[in-house]
């Protein structure tokens, strides 16, 4: 059971399974290992990354059915028959969770392409965009209390992965003090020293003693003379914006594995049995959207200059380095495919052009409705009646005719104007020759209100 208040529990399921965003499930409504089980639940942590993984209900429902068996073995002991009981219970009901809602998947990766779209746009010669898919998977929800993960976690809105600005920005700055440090061409490191102060900004320890005179090798005159006149302050606010990166197609979440082993001493002692650890990952092959924009340009400052080498330490903290937590052991490293900024942009004009029409379509439709509204304001109460009429189907048109003498005087007036319409003519014949019960009403009407037939 998850730890919940009772009011809460009554409306979501014990174990949550009516909750349907994966931030919450991570973040809010963990089952615990110790609280709310019969005996410890060593289950837990693997059950809580399954519930919100792509495709997590097919393998709990495997788990569920291993456990049911094992519940039903006339082998085996009572406890464990209860204890698998339970695990099947919980895995059954962890199961029904649905956390993948595919068209809200895909409305948000198309809000994630609009967004560079409009910064081009709106900061056309401010922004730098690209659109980076993952050569490895990328963990989330890893922080803990600690930076290794800088925050990589579940939007609260979509309960779709995002990489926060702060982490971006702190892998461009960082792949950017490490290129000034290798650079051994003294002019082409103080431009590069000069172009990151603007672009991150600095505080008065990272230009007296800390990472930028770390990067120019301990030269505090050569980072004064870079970032002149600005380095005459202690305090400077960069230039750049970097904004969090939010899927561009559909993600897939799976579920990693990590089994720490023992200590030598332990394992000589007999303790400390190997225990998996789970946590959720973004899957191989997801794409990402990225962007840097100029948020306010210094005098005397070429702000393109300052964009596209930030957009390159970008480019190649990802591609090389990576982001989020594990990165020594493979995974956060991006790919930036060459074509996928075509590709992008062949999709957002497609996506324009459907909007377009659909405005199109609907400003048309707005038109159609104003000027028969402005048509139906002019007509007689008669004349409306019979446009409703009109738009009946044969059988109803039938019943309304057997039914004229109970109308009211406008319902059977307008009946008979529908009535003497040129496309009613053959039906007219037909009534008034063979079905007596539809025309006889019509005529009796008709003499009453001193109205000649055709």
């Amino acid at each position: 059971m998850i730890p919940l208040a009772k009011d809460t529990r009554e409306i979501i399921g014990p174990f949550a399974d009516k909750v349907e965003n994966r931030s919450l499930l991570f973040n809010k409504m963990v089952l615990a290992k110790n609280w709310g089980h019969p005996a410890r639940f060593n289950d837990a942590n693997r059950f809580n990354v399954l519930r919100a993984c792509t495709g997590g209900g097919g393998l709990l429902n495997e788990d569920a059915d291993s456990a049911r068996r094992k519940a039903n073995s006339p082998h085996a002991q009572e406890n464990v028959k209860t204890e698998a009981a339970y695990k099947a219970k919980v895995a059954g009901a962890l199961a029904s969770v649905k956390v993948d809602n595919p068209t809200l998947v895909k409305r948000q990766a198309e809000n994630a392409l609009h967004l560079l779209t409009l910064l081009e746009k709106s900061y056309s010669g401010r922004s730098h965009t690209f659109v980076g898919s993952l050569g490895g998977r990328l963990l989330i929800n890893m922080g803990g209390g600690v930076q290794e993960n800088a925050g990589i976690s579940l939007d609260r809105c979509f309960g779709l992965p995002f990489i926060p600005g702060t982490a971006i920005k702190g892998v461009a700055r960082h792949s950017a003090l490490w290129d000034i440090r290798n650079t051994t061409d003294p002019a082409e490191q103080k431009r590069k020293i000069r172009l990151a102060l603007l672009a991150f900004g600095f505080i008065a320890s990272d230009i007296q003693k800390g990472d930028f005179v770390w990067a120019a090798h301990g030269n505090k005159q050569l980072v004064a003379e870079a970032g002149a006149p600005f380095t005459r302050n202690d305090l400077f606010k960069g230039t750049l914006s970097f904004l969090p990166a939010y899927p561009s197609e559909a993600p897939q979440i799976v579920a990693e594995v990590l089994t720490p082993h023992p200590r030598a001493q332990e394992s000589a002692r007999g303790q400390g049995d190997p225990r998996p650890i789970f946590f959720p990952a973004v899957d191989k092959g997801s794409s990402f959207a990225f962007a840097i924009i100029g948020s306010w340009i210094p005098e005397g400052v070429d702000l393109s200059e300052v964009l596209e080498q930030a957009g390159q330490w970008l480019r190649g903290a990802i591609t090389g380095q990576g982001i989020g937590a594990k990165t020594g052991a493979g995974y956060g490293w991006f790919e930036i495919d060459p074509q996928a900024e075509e590709k992008r942009r062949q999709l957002m004009d497609e996506l324009a052009s459907k909007a377009a029409e659909a405005k199109t379509k609907a400003d048309q439709q707005a038109k159609a409705e104003a000027v028969e509204k402005a048509l139906q304001a002019s007509l007689s109460p008669e004349q409306n009646e019979a446009t409703v009429i009109a738009k009946l189907n044969q059988q109803q048109v039938t019943d309304y005719a057997k039914a004229l003498l109970s109308k009211t005087e406008t319902q059977q007036r307008a009946f008979l104007i529908f009535l003497m319409t040129p496309a009613l003519k053959e039906d007219r014949k037909r009534w008034k020759k063979n079905k007596p019960d539809i025309w006889n009403p019509i005529q009796e009407t008709a003499t009453k209100l001193g109205i000649t037939l055709p």
